[in-house]
């Protein structure tokens, strides 16, 4: 059965005194009376409030539940009939945790995959969150194939996909017709930008950083994508949609010699959040040392291999797919980075 214009749903809950269940949830909570039977003893009773139809019968065996409310009440409420009334925050926006820097070593041989959203493989790369200011994940979807993805957007700081393998068919509200997402493009998802994967090949992998590590994903059933209207350049809660696309970008010297980069755009449409590149050896650099002031430092290796020595501790050697955090203020070292070595570089 589907649902139409003339079907409705309800949550049936036990009455209890019926008038004093009435009169609690239209006094107390806002709630509506639509209609109650009979009139001159009444046992049954439907209210409607906060986008809930409520049917009140007169059977016991029937738990009263809780019903959640946004509010700013600062206790729970019991109802007559033994519903419990909870209150709580608004999900309007995300909360950004102080957070902690620290060292996080992912191997690709060593990771657990878990299935995730839309039936997305998800290893984590950062397993303590940054104290929960930010996450790190690989993703992949082995088969190709339609996927059962859905409208939808993040209440969120900062995030990018970047296209590690294969290619996806993605689609953004008011940047045009869906496009091919392939190896080497990355993607700068302003918050709340409705959004939709449709389709991928096999072997699809892609690596995502967002901020705050947790944060809610809605959708948007109402919305069909792609939209009429298209601006390029509109502003989503003060940042801008970024597709950049591989085969088209320029590579320039690094910040270090012996290596260049193609850098993403990110600086300048998230406002001086994040900045985002891929950076590749030319086999001529030498050992350098270096420290970055940064609130997040992260390194994905794409291809070759290279190894990091961070100041005071152990060497760490990156073969494709592991990656490594830098705290900000530490110096570290990069060698051992031989000729055609990619890596992934998101620096805050």
């Amino acid at each position: 059965m589907t649902g139409t214009d003339h079907q409705t749903a309800e949550i049936v809950l036990p009455s209890g005194n019926i008038n004093e269940t009435v009169s609690f949830f239209s006094d107390e909570l806002g709630f509506q009376l639509e209609s109650i039977f009979p009139a001159d003893d009444p046992d049954e009773a439907i209210m409607v409030g906060f986008g809930l139809r409520i049917r009140f019968i007169n059977n016991d065996t029937i738990h009263p539940g809780t019903i959640s409310i946004t509010g700013e009440n600062s206790k729970n409420l019991r109802a007559p009939n033994g519903t419990v009334i909870q209150f709580h925050e608004s999900n309007d926006s995300y909360s950004l945790p102080e957070g902690n820097q620290s060292i996080q070593y992912s191997k690709l041989k060593d990771g657990q995959w878990k299935i995730g959203r839309a039936g997305m493989e998800y290893r984590d790369l950062i397993p303590d969150r940054y104290g929960g200011r930010f996450i790190a994940s690989h993703l992949r979807i082995p088969k190709a194939g339609p996927v059962p993805d859905y409208v939808h957007f993040h209440k969120i700081r900062f995030q990018m996909i970047y296209c590690y393998k294969g290619w996806a068919k993605l689609v953004y509200e008011d940047q045009g017709k869906p496009f091919i997402f392939q190896a080497g493009d990355c993607v700068l998802q302003p918050p709340e930008i409705r959004h939709r994967v449709l389709e991928n090949s096999d072997g699809f992998e892609v690596v995502e950083i967002s901020s705050p590590a947790s944060h809610m994903t809605c959708t948007d059933p109402e919305l069909d994508l792609p939209t009429r209207e298209i601006s390029p350049d509109r502003d989503y809660n003060g940042q801008n949609f970024v597709q950049h696309i591989a085969k088209k970008a320029e590579w320039r010297p690094w910040r270090y010699p012996g290596f260049e980069a193609r850098d993403f755009g990110f600086f300048p449409a998230t406002n001086g959040i994040a900045q985002a590149s891929v950076v590749r050896s030319s086999g001529e650099n030498e050992i350098f040392t270096a420290q970055q002031d940064t609130e997040f430092h992260f390194i994905f290796l794409l291809r070759g291999g290279m190894a990091i020595q961070i100041q005071g501790k152990d060497k760490y050697d990156l073969g494709e797919g592991d990656s490594i955090t830098i705290p900000g203020g530490m110096e570290y070292s990069m060698n051992n980075c031989p000729k055609g070595s990619e890596f992934l570089e998101i620096l805050f």
